[in-house]
């Protein structure tokens, strides 16, 4: 007789599944009723049970241990011996034929919170026993007898816990397995795959496709609540991490449209640009992340003077943005006490007594600020910490407007010196934060302020600030600039 090949070798497993199922059944309602007789007045059912169920036992081991490839083969309707079992026979005969004992299990069995699980199994009788022991232990269960059902089913109802027989015809476990993991809104439900002890390769392959767990057939009542106990603890574990990472996300979308919101408010404040008059004025001004510690400010404090005030505060967000429109704010209000606001030194000096870093979220800042003349066509103006301005005249040479003071907030009673120069007809006044040169070129090397001043000579007369922009975005190697870039056109006709 031939070896059996693949066909065989699967007619072999489907006959040893049918002979043992009914002998599962057996044992779980041996064990199930078993459990249900408590007193001294059963004590004799109980043992008769028991025996019933230890012969259950005994045969499905004898099936698993002879219904096996090369030991029987499948002739038609028959099943005959082949000669690798007559053989092993010959050699042992006289000798009884030891089955392996099962391992014993000891497990502690933990208390778990109750959950909706489905079974999946083409045995009604399987899914009976399965649910009559699930709900003892407070689960609701549903069942179902094929795979089409069971993803049926799944589309219907939300469960906790799937228990899934291999074995199965017409579209079997591993289908169903596989369709429930590429389901993005099913992927999350556990399996536990239910199967013979002999099934272990099928086993290991479900597992490797996401299942979590798996059950061997008869089914250890210890066994069974303690793997299901476990899938179940993982998948709330799971779902918690879901549903904080869900919060997370929720609260970083409203903290963003918070952020939105406030630099909306930042750019509100700024001025708009100025066409016409004794000043012409336009900007551009983009923040590193949602909010910057950039602001400025101009505009006619007084009949014939022009005011320009930049400031940037050291780091970024909403400490940053709030502190430098505070800052803009006392400026525009001309809100210090004591202070003489067409002296621009002076405004410096009242803004570094007003604003300590020690009371500000160790915070400072730097500034620029500058009163421009309209009948003499000057322009005063001071510096704490911050770059220089560049004057830029109408045949393109450029001069640096440069004073000497500190970060503003650092020490208190610092001094702050009033430079003063002549604006020529045509010039413009270039005032910017320090993000608009300290960029990293494609080179590798770092733009200086001279860089940026031999920009700002070629910039034409319409759109500077505009072009300007453009030209840094060119040179900038990273997708986003380092630090809050603010730069102010003043345009003297």
């Amino acid at each position: 007789m031939p070896d059996p090949g693949v066909g065989d070798e699967e007619a072999v497993a489907t006959l040893r599944h049918d002979l043992r199922t009914p002998l599962n059944q057996i044992i779980g309602y041996s064990e199930l009723v078993a459990e249900d007789l408590g007193g001294e007045a059963h004590v004799r059912t109980r043992e008769d049970l028991e025996k019933i169920g230890h012969a259950a036992r005994g045969l499905a081991e004898l099936i698993a241990q002879e219904i096996q490839p090369g030991r029987i083969a499948l002739v038609g309707e028959r099943i005959e011996r082949t000669a690798e079992l007559a053989k092993t026979e010959k050699e042992g005969s006289g000798r009884s034929p030891r089955r392996p004992s099962p391992p014993e299990v000891e497990l502690i069995s933990t208390a778990t919170e109750t959950a909706k699980i489905l079974i999946v199994d083409d045995q009604e009788e399987n899914c009976t026993v399965l649910q009559r022991r699930l709900e003892k232990e407070g689960h609701s269960c549903a069942a179902v007898h094929s795979g089409e059902a069971a993803l049926a089913r799944l589309d219907l109802e939300a469960f906790d816990l799937v228990l899934l027989d291999i074995m199965m015809p017409g579209m079997d476990g591993r289908e169903v397995l596989r369709r429930i993991k590429t389901d993005e809104n099913l992927r999350h439900i556990p399996v536990i795959m239910i199967s013979a002890l002999d099934q272990i390769e099928s086993v290991v392959a479900c597992i490797e496709r996401g299942a979590e767990d798996y059950l061997p057939k008869p089914f250890n009542p210890v066994l069974l609540r303690a793997r299901i106990g476990s899938s179940l603890d993982r998948k709330r574990l799971r779902d918690a991490e879901q549903a904080s990472f869900a919060a997370l996300k929720d609260s970083q979308e409203k903290l963003a449209a918070e952020l939105s919101e406030a630099a909306a408010y930042v750019q509100s404040v700024l001025p708009p640009p100025i066409k016409d008059g004794p000043v012409a004025a336009s900007w551009q001004f983009l923040p590193s992340s949602s909010l910057g510690g950039d602001a400025f400010g101009y505009g006619s404090p007084r009949e014939g003077t022009f005011g320009i005030s930049l400031l940037d505060v050291c780091g970024h967000g909403v400490g940053a943005a709030l502190l430098s429109i505070s800052v803009l704010n006392v400026i525009r209000a001309e809100s210090l006490p004591g202070v003489d606001f067409t002296d621009p030194g002076a405004v410096l000096a009242g803004l570094n007594a007003a604003f300590p870093m020690e009371r500000h979220g160790e915070m400072f800042f730097t500034a620029w600020s500058g009163i421009y003349d309209h009948s003499s066509r000057r322009m005063r103006f001071a510096a704490g910490g911050h770059p220089p301005a560049i004057m830029v005249l109408p045949d393109g040479t450029t001069s640096i407007l440069a004073a000497k003071g500190p970060v503003i907030g650092a020490c208190e009673g610092m001094a702050f010196a009033t430079q003063e120069t002549f604006v020529p007809p045509g010039a413009r006044i270039f005032v910017f934060s320090d993000g608009a040169y300290e960029i990293q070129q494609h080179g590798g090397t770092m733009m200086g302020h001279d860089d940026l001043r031999a920009l700002l000579a070629k910039s034409p007369r319409e759109g500077a600030t505009l072009w300007v922009m453009d030209q840094l975005r060119a040179i900038n190697s990273q997708p986003e600039f380092d630090d809050d870039v603010s730069l102010v056109e003043l345009s003297f006709p």
